[in-house]
């Protein structure tokens, strides 16, 4: 988030950080211990609403400034960026549908994480879609490309340090939607379209230097995703 001065920047960093790690290690082996525990099914039907909400408006609150200013400037220059988000996109999608298809063909199908989604999706309706469609891609772009992705860069201009940034970052966006209880390699494998899309999503935020891009070609491929 560029408006932010470097240390109050990495206040922030370090507060989300800390919040988002607890939260998902919380739903990763807190939510499920409870449900074991307690006959609450209707606690598994709000675990990723409550996390991407509260998640969503922490991050609104803290980056309030530098997400107006952005919102400003896509709509003064919308058509520059919409051809970005459309050609990104379209790249985007190419590449999780080809590497989806080649990891089928060789055994490997969804991540454990995309079938409990599509399982919760089915199971509990529209209010996992808008999760899943627009909160979840609003509040992960913010965290992955805004926060982590600008953190590792740095305020530098160097091509090799934000090429490294983009490649790291991606990959932690990835990593982190496999599970952690019931990690594999081939879980870890069945996530490349995710590793594809936040390789495609960094580039663009990198190029565009605003979040909206990232989220709204992050929103059109989960809406695909899930209605599809």
């Amino acid at each position: 988030m560029k408006e932010y001065k470097i240390t109050d920047y990495k206040k922030a960093c370090l507060l989300l950080v800390i919040f988002f790690w607890g939260l998902l290690t919380y739903f990763d082996f807190g939510a499920p211990i409870l449900v074991k525990l307690f006959p609450l099914e209707w606690l598994v039907k709000y675990i990723d609403p409550i996390f991407y909400g509260s998640f969503f408006l922490l991050m609104v609150i803290v980056f309030r400034k530098a997400l107006w200013k952005d919102i400003k400037d896509f709509v003064r220059n919308f058509e520059k960026y919409l051809d970005r988000v459309v050609i990104f996109g379209f790249i985007a999608l190419v590449l999780m549908v080809a590497s989806a298809i080649y990891l089928d063909s060789v055994g490997i199908g969804d991540s454990s994480n995309q079938q409990a989604l599509d399982e919760a999706v089915i199971r509990y309706g529209a209010l996992h879609i808008i999760t899943i469609a627009v909160i979840g891609p609003i509040v992960e772009e913010i965290f992955y490309r805004g926060i982590l992705f600008g953190f590792l860069k740095g305020r530098g201009k160097s091509i090799v340090r934000s090429i490294a940034a983009i490649l790291l970052s991606s990959m932690i966006f990835a990593f982190s939607h496999t599970s952690i209880i019931d990690f594999s390699v081939t879980d870890l494998l069945a996530n490349i379209p995710i590793l594809m899309l936040g390789l495609v999503v960094t580039t663009l935020y990198w190029r565009a230097d605003n979040i909206f891009c990232p989220i709204i070609v992050h929103i059109v491929i989960n809406t695909i995703g899930t209605l599809g």
